[in-house]
């Protein structure tokens, strides 16, 4: 293919590689665009140097959300009609937006020239800012897919909505498949709260972990917020609208969280580098696309209104008999055959409205028959609960059949059983703010049961005691003890002030036997005078 050329295309040794992250969700409706655009602006706020691209195919919700009417797209710089910088529109807020990024896949088949123009356009507009946002359309097309492989970083937008989780698990399902070597963060849209997010981010990576061979992380979360429909009508970013809103303060720290771990560190893709990705995966698809249509030779094609229809009174069971026996006998193309079979299956169900009844034992059949690995057989699995999930509006398994199957895998490890006991006891300390034991009560239970002697008492008191004493840093009294330091104490004043009092006795005394001898001897003179 010629755009592989891109490849080709000499860059400098030292060239300036910019932080590029695609930001993409599994269905439309959940708020990605304008997180996008907040962020962006957040970002642009704190100096950084912020473009975005317009990869979404469907309305230019970008353009709306910024109030910007661009008069070129990257399609005009893809022909030669303009350079990059005629086409970029720059906010009032600082954040320059490529419009019509799509173009690009549009144009599968570069000649060198553009590739070459291409690849000088990219180079100078890396040259100018530090990070370049990627804003996908909805949904698991082949096209979204291209723009999140590409790239080293991808934010995953989802809700708490039962379908956004569903279709955001069959998006990392079809990366998976893909072996998306990037790194994956989670971010949750219109919640109550933190608490509310993490309980959504939680149940979303457990089925993750459980499933599929991806890692994903916590990438934040935005708070429910009337704030933000009211930015939107103002076409304006609701970060800097009102900067305190509780939307704003969510944006903010996502903000912040990107310029911390992923602007502070070196990047290997650039702008420049993420585009040849593109380039190569559209190629790779097509080629592969085109090897499958050489690959199948004569597939079947659907009766068309204008054919000859048998007539409604034929015999369908000798119908049915005649097809399974040509089948067996005449070891036709499969390919033909699987193709009359979905074919058959789509008509049947438009035609009474649901499958055959045996429908459900051939696709116990069909599980039992193929030998699905582990992990294909845990992404099967992982799918049906987020269809079971999405179609009840409630997780597959309840509360109790939940514990009783984590039970069961811990069976006979007690390093297991106590890991998984820590992690519900840190959980449920998370969430409630207090511990889901009371102390108190344990050990008095623990007393109370027959096989507590007295030697047990007394260990336990010497644990508590030691305890204790390294908690408040002295030895622990109980009341008797404090009663005796208490008398001890009282008894020692009551010493201190008998021989207080005992010495002013002494002094009243000696007082007294003073004022006796002066009288004497007053006395005494009288008598002589």
């Amino acid at each position: 293919m010629e755009n592989l050329n891109f490849a080709e295309q000499p860059l400098p040794a030292d060239k300036h590689r910019a932080h590029v992250m695609v930001f993409t969700s599994g269905k439309g409706g959940v708020g990605k665009t304008c997180l996008t655009t907040n962020v962006a602006t957040a970002m642009a706020r704190k100096g950084a140097r912020v473009c975005i691209f317009d990869a979404d195919t469907g309305l230019a919700n970008i353009n709306i959300l910024l109030g910007l009417r661009p008069e070129y797209t990257l399609e005009h710089v893809l022909n030669g009609e303009k350079s990059i910088h005629d086409i970029v529109i720059k906010t009032r807020q600082g954040v320059a937006v490529v419009p019509g990024a799509t173009g690009i896949a549009e144009f599968a088949d570069l000649n060198a020239d553009t590739v070459k123009r291409l690849c000088t356009a990219l180079t100078e507009l890396e040259a100018d800012y530090d990070y370049f946002l990627i804003d996908t359309a909805a949904g698991v097309a082949d096209s979204v897919l291209q723009f999140v492989e590409s790239s080293p970083n991808t934010f995953l937008l989802i809700t708490p909505e039962p379908t956004s989780l569903t279709d955001g698990f069959s998006m990392l399902k079809l990366l998976n498949s893909r072996h998306y070597p990037g790194n994956i963060r989670v971010v949750v849209n219109m919640v109550d709260d933190y608490p509310h997010a993490t309980e959504t981010y939680r149940r979303f990576s457990a089925a993750v972990d459980k499933y599929l061979d991806l890692k994903v992380d916590y990438g934040g979360f935005v708070a429910r917020d009337e704030n933000v429909t009211q930015s939107i009508v103002k076409q304006t970013p609701v970060v800097d609208l009102i900067g305190n809103a509780p939307a704003s303060r969510c944006l903010l720290a996502l903000a912040d969280n990107m310029l911390k771990h992923i602007g502070g560190s070196e990047t290997e893709v650039g702008l420049a580098d993420y585009w040849k990705n593109f380039l190569q995966e559209t190629a790779n698809d097509r080629t592969e696309s085109i090897q499958e249509t050489q690959s199948a030779s004569e597939p079947y094609q659907p009766a068309q209104a204008s054919e000859a229809i048998p007539d409604s009174s034929a015999n369908f069971a000798a119908l049915a008999n005649q097809l399974l026996a040509a089948m067996q006998s005449q070891s036709p193309d499969r390919q033909t055959l699987e193709d009359f079979t979905g074919h058959f299956l789509a008509g049947f169900q438009t035609q009474f409205g649901n499958f055959p009844a045996n429908f459900r034992q051939l696709l116990f059949r069909w599980l039992e028959a193929e030998d699905y690995a582990a992990p294909q057989l845990q992404e099967l699995a992982g799918t049906l609960e987020m269809l079971y999930m999405a179609k009840h509006q409630q997780p597959m398994h309840n509360l109790e059949n939940s514990l009783a199957r984590l039970i069961a895998q811990c069976k006979d490890s007690e390093s297991q059983m106590r890991a998984l006991a820590t992690q519900m006891r840190a959980a449920y300390t998370h969430t409630f703010n207090s511990d889901v034991f009371n102390a108190r009560r344990e050990v008095l239970e623990s007393i109370q049961k027959p096989d507590f002697n007295e030697t047990d008492f007394q260990l336990l008191l010497d644990a508590l005691g030691q305890a204790f004493e390294n908690r408040f840093k002295h030895p622990y009294q109980g009341k008797s003890d404090l009663l005796l330091v208490s008398a001890a104490e009282t008894l020692a004043e009551m010493t201190s002030e008998e021989k207080s009092l005992q010495a002013q006795v002494d002094e009243l005394t000696n007082s007294f036997q003073h004022l006796s001898q002066r009288r004497e001897a007053l006395l005494a003179t009288i008598k002589q005078a």
